[in-house]
């Protein structure tokens, strides 16, 4: 199964709205979908902003260079040098319009001028130093870099009280998995890389990351705990040393060319490589010249793999944002160099490759408003990752990448599509898993902004004791709490919620989202432009159907991420979007696009449009939907069209079995909450199973169906959410419908 990515290229392939090539002839934007677009335009939430843009190719040869003007305020004009395709100044742009082009040193064709905003207030200070100042820097920090300078300077340090129950915590926790987990073997894992890979090999892949994670923690918590013993007893004291050097050399026995190598399972030869610089940088001389040496090896070899798989032909990390492993192993890299400059031959090579580039942007899968197109089980396990690169990332460093205006936005990403008391992840691979609260807990308690501030609060979880102990202690005032407004639109993804009210505990909250996204059915995502899940009362109602196998699964590709087992339009008996099977290109042009989001306290509306999503076969599929947060109801209106006749498909999936009521409405129950569905338009109601290879529990599925082939089609759909058995009637034009709902009359256009 593929696994979260952080790819360092700013904004990448939205800074338009939609992925596409461009509408005119220029080498900075390419029209092939996966290659990065250029960027910044518009107005710019960072400041300096970051660039990037395609390589460009001269006779055959990538170009050895690139000089970027930027036209600022009253025409001043600024020139920067770069070797790679991608700039990243380390001073701040003044307010004003700018515009920027780039040339390759090779020619003097320069690209179109493209035009950015830097605002007084809004574009918020993020400076990253250059490569040698860094440097400089991490080797000022004396022997300790990976902890904040007060949690570094003694072994002695005295805690604040909140910091012992998390010490506490650890302590247990190190102590229980002495015995729990098991001495790895290279012999126990006798699989190997094959083409395609083997079931045996896959299976025994998911086994070693789940056997080298915790080794690694346990690593990492051991040493940690030895360097913050505190007025621990000496028998303690030596124990966790015990331990710690017992798991180093565990990780650094096993092959850096067997199973757990770069070549065989990646994600463990970054995990075994980062806990070991990490644990060296903890334990310092404690560690035994013989092991340390042992352990340095092993990060060498490791890191080594990374880089030159990461690196590529022609950097190609800079050129292709979507290589989902080879963007979280950049990160890593990031922090590996970090901890290993000085220590691990190659180090400095590494660092200066990765560091600055990585900090350029964290993830593809959205732009600065924070958004996360893979889903909300992939951000939050990118959370955890965040949190074991950045914390010693910024001690080392001093740049707190927490800090970042998208890694701020992120929280807010998170509030607002997996908030507190959610039931489940939603849309992507693992959409049907329960949350890990812990992780966004954790994450948010790293930000500092009012939402943060509200949502780690009103997460009402623990937080991971290992990122909790390595966090900076604070002498700021506490920020006040604030909740996100109730409902947001976040356009680099075309993603959409709508809350009752974001302070409602859960057992009251209603939540509408929507996605029309311009990332298709790519890596993670599933052919589900423009879908709907509706959550109320802390429980399910409108669901995601089918489970998640492994990635790229027959059943995968013949269900789970198919267009009907999401509640979105099919045609003819189940027929949906085209779906990327594994990382297909193509599939980033299978998008949707959201246009005309508004919200008010009474009433939120967003229009999403998947026309491109179903290729040639719809001429046109625009859905409407509106939430009337005071009645808690939700309209729906989708307008189709085909070049040939067809039958359109409402789809609808529950938990329970559906109850199809004498008055035409379909409702849904899940314990004391409910959804009644009502079409206001011809239609014809019928239950389907889904198919034999569908993998999970029972779910139910059904949809409402137009009643004749033609050309086009038309629903309008009222979602009573708790059945409460509002009165809707359906008037005005074929132009200008109105649905009038208890005598609130709401216009359709």
């Amino acid at each position: 199964m593929s696994f979260f990515s952080v790819r360092p290229l700013p904004c990448l392939l939205f800074c338009a709205g939609i992925i596409g090539a461009p509408a005119h002839a220029d080498w900075a934007a390419s029209a092939t979908l996966s290659v990065v677009r250029p960027v910044p335009v518009g107005d710019q939430g960072q400041n300096p902003p970051g660039f990037a843009w395609s390589q460009k190719t001269i006779n055959k040869k990538l170009a050895s260079g690139y000089v970027v003007e930027v036209t600022g305020p009253g025409g001043a004009t600024q020139s920067f040098k770069v070797s790679r395709n991608w700039l990243l100044p380390d001073k701040i742009f003044a307010p004003g319009s700018y515009s920027w082009r780039v040339r390759a040193n090779e020619d003097t064709e320069w690209t179109e001028a493209r035009k950015f905003r830097i605002d007084a207030v809004a574009s918020l200070p993020f400076i990253v130093p250059s490569e040698t100042a860094l440097i400089d820097f991490i080797k000022a920090r004396g022997a300790v870099r990976s902890l904040p300078p007060e949690l570094a300077a003694s072994r002695y340090v005295v805690l604040p009280a909140e910091r012992l129950k998390l010490r506490e915590s650890l302590q247990n926790e190190v102590i229980r998995n002495k015995t729990a987990l098991p001495t790895p073997s290279d012999a126990t894992w006798p699989e190997r890389v094959t083409n395609p890979p083997t079931q045996a090999y896959l299976d025994q892949a998911a086994v070693i990351r789940n056997a080298i994670t915790p080794l690694a923690r346990q690593l990492e918590s051991a040493a940690l705990l030895w360097r913050l013993c505190g007025n621990d007893k000496p028998e303690v004291v030596k124990a966790n040393l015990d331990e710690a050097i017992r798991r180093g050399n565990e990780l650094a026995a096993l092959s850096s060319d067997g199973p757990t190598s770069y070549r065989e399972q990646d994600q463990a030869t970054r995990v075994i490589a980062l806990s070991l610089i990490k644990a060296i940088d903890l334990l310092g001389p404690a560690v035994g010249k013989a092991d340390s040496d042992r352990w340095l090896a092993a990060v060498k070899s490791r890191g080594a793999a990374i880089y030159n798989d990461v690196l590529g032909a022609g950097n190609k990390i800079d050129q292709y944002p979507f290589n989902s492993h080879g963007g979280t192993n950049y990160g890593m890299l990031s922090a590996i160099a970090t901890l290993g400059l000085g220590r691990v031959e190659g180090a400095e090579q590494w660092f200066r490759f990765s560091f600055r580039g990585y900090a350029n942007s964290l993830s593809p899968w959205g732009g600065a408003d924070g958004g996360f197109a893979n889903g909300t089980a992939y951000a939050e396990y990118s959370e955890e990752l965040f949190g074991q690169l950045w914390q010693p990332i910024a001690a080392a460093t001093g740049v707190n990448l927490f800090s970042k205006p998208w890694a701020i936005n992120f929280v807010r990403f998170m509030a607002h599509f997996d908030p507190p008391g959610t039931p489940t992840h939603l849309f992507g691979d693992e959409h049907e898993v329960i949350p890990v609260r812990q992780r966004s807990k954790s994450y948010a308690q790293q930000v500092r902004s009012p939402v943060a501030a509200w949502y780690a609060q009103s997460l009402g979880e623990k937080e991971n004791a290992l990122v909790g102990l390595q966090a900076p202690i604070s002498t700021e005032q506490p920020l006040t709490p604030v909740a996100p407004a109730d409902a947001a639109e976040y356009p680099s993804i075309g993603w959409v919620a709508m809350h009752s009210k974001m302070t409602d505990p859960p057992e009251k909250m209603t939540s509408v989202y929507f996605k029309s996204s311009p990332y298709g059915s790519y890596n993670h995502g599933h052919a589900d432009q423009n879908s709907l899940v509706i959550n109320s009362g802390g429980r399910q109602l409108l669901i995601e159907a089918g489970t998640a196998d492994k990635y790229g699964s027959d059943q995968a590709a013949a269900w789970y991420r198919q267009t009907r087992a999401h509640n979105a339009i099919t045609y003819d008996g189940g027929v949906g979007q085209k779906l990327g099977i594994g990382d297909k290109v193509e599939s980033l042009g299978w998008n949707g696009a959201i246009s005309n989001f508004r919200t008010t306290a009474t009433l939120d509306s967003v229009t999403g449009t998947a026309t491109a999503a179903y290729g040639s076969a719809l001429d046109s599929a625009v859905r409407q939907v509106w939430y009337l947060r005071q009645k808690n109801v939700v309209v729906v209106r989708d307008k189709l069209s085909a070049p040939v006749e067809r039958i359109f498909e409402w789809n609808m999936h529950a938990l329970n079995p559906m109850t199809h009521r004498t008055d035409g409405s379909v409702r849904i129950t899940n314990d004391t909450s409910s959804l009644c569905l009502l079409s206001l338009t011809p239609s014809v109601y019928a239950e389907y199973p889904a198919p034999a290879i569908a993998a999970g529990p029972l779910q139910y599925h059904a949809a409402f169906n137009t009643k004749a082939r033609a050309t086009k089609g038309e629903f309008v759909v009222v979602l009573d959410i708790g059945c409460k058995g509002n009165v809707a009637v359906l008037g005005g034009t074929a132009a200008e419908p109105v649905v009038t709902i208890d005598g609130q009359p709401l216009r359709l256009y």
